[in-house]
């Protein structure tokens, strides 16, 4: 759902600050929009007492139930921020995610932690997928180690990186991953490490030092630029750099991924 409502509730005094996803709220209309978009959110976590006593003293919205599906229910009952259709599109994604596995619930709110580029918090959600009860199927199981390495790339942790990557393509091999793992390989090591990490995948070596070749001339390339390009792939099948192969290590690239994550440990 995307549109534009306008404020039609007094709006509170101070505003209230969800530290776990980033985000503040000082109207009932904001926080429907928080409910709309992290919903997987409230559904694990619930209203805490702070946030319920905010929602009670600065906006006059008294939750009752301490289940957290009810409480979702009793917000967006409260005034008419949703259309009835939406209403009740809303209550069916409500239910169908309330019925979820503990392990799919817990994989969604990890990935919406990625979507939102909370990577420490995705990274831990993803791990404790390990205690959660429920199974995952391979194609999901392959997603959650690729999102594991995406999260420890952003957090430079590069050999980390490179192991998740390399456990998912041990599933099933895909490009997209592929051109990740030699990507965390590059910026993990020199030339003989990588290598050897292109062995570890099945590549041989001459598939390997073109690769690398490949990202060593785009990244002396993307660093004569002034302005930052839009992220391509690695091309395993040309000798020569073009436009398609990867951007990803650029300094405007490691730079975001660096403020990223300053932004979620200090």
């Amino acid at each position: 759902m995307s549109k534009i409502v306008l404020c039609e509730t007094k709006p509170a005094k101070v505003p209230y600050k969800i530290a776990k996803i980033g985000r503040s709220f000082q109207s009932y209309e904001e926080f429907c929009w928080l409910l709309e978009h992290y919903l997987i959110f409230f559904l694990t976590e619930g209203f805490e007492y702070p946030l319920k006593n905010y929602l009670k003293e600065q906006l006059d919205i008294v939750i009752k139930s301490d289940d957290a599906v009810q409480q979702v229910k009793e917000v967006i009952n409260y005034y008419n921020y949703f259309t009835s259709d939406e209403k009740i599109q809303f209550q069916q994604k409500l239910r169908t995610t309330y019925l979820y596995s503990a392990a799919k619930k817990q994989k969604l709110l990890a990935d919406m932690y990625l979507k939102h580029q909370l990577y420490v918090r995705a990274l831990i959600a993803y791990q404790k997928l390990e205690t959660v009860s429920g199974k995952l199927n391979a194609a999901e199981q392959i997603q959650v180690l690729y999102h594991m390495g995406l999260c420890q790339s952003r957090m430079f942790c590069f050999e980390e990186a490179k192991e998740s990557f390399a456990m998912a393509l041990r599933i099933k091999e895909d490009k997209q991953i592929q051109e990740a793992y030699f990507t965390a390989a590059y910026l993990a090591g020199d030339e003989e490490a990588f290598l050897e990490a292109g062995r570890r995948i099945s590549f041989d070596e001459d598939q390997c030092k073109m690769i690398y070749q490949n990202i060593k001339e785009r990244e002396k390339e993307v660093f004569q630029k002034e302005e930052f390009d839009k992220l391509g792939k690695i091309d395993y099948h040309r000798k020569k750099a073009d436009e398609n192969i990867t951007r990803r290590l650029i300094k405007t690239t490691l730079g975001k991924w660096k403020d990223e994550y300053k932004a979620q440990t200090i």
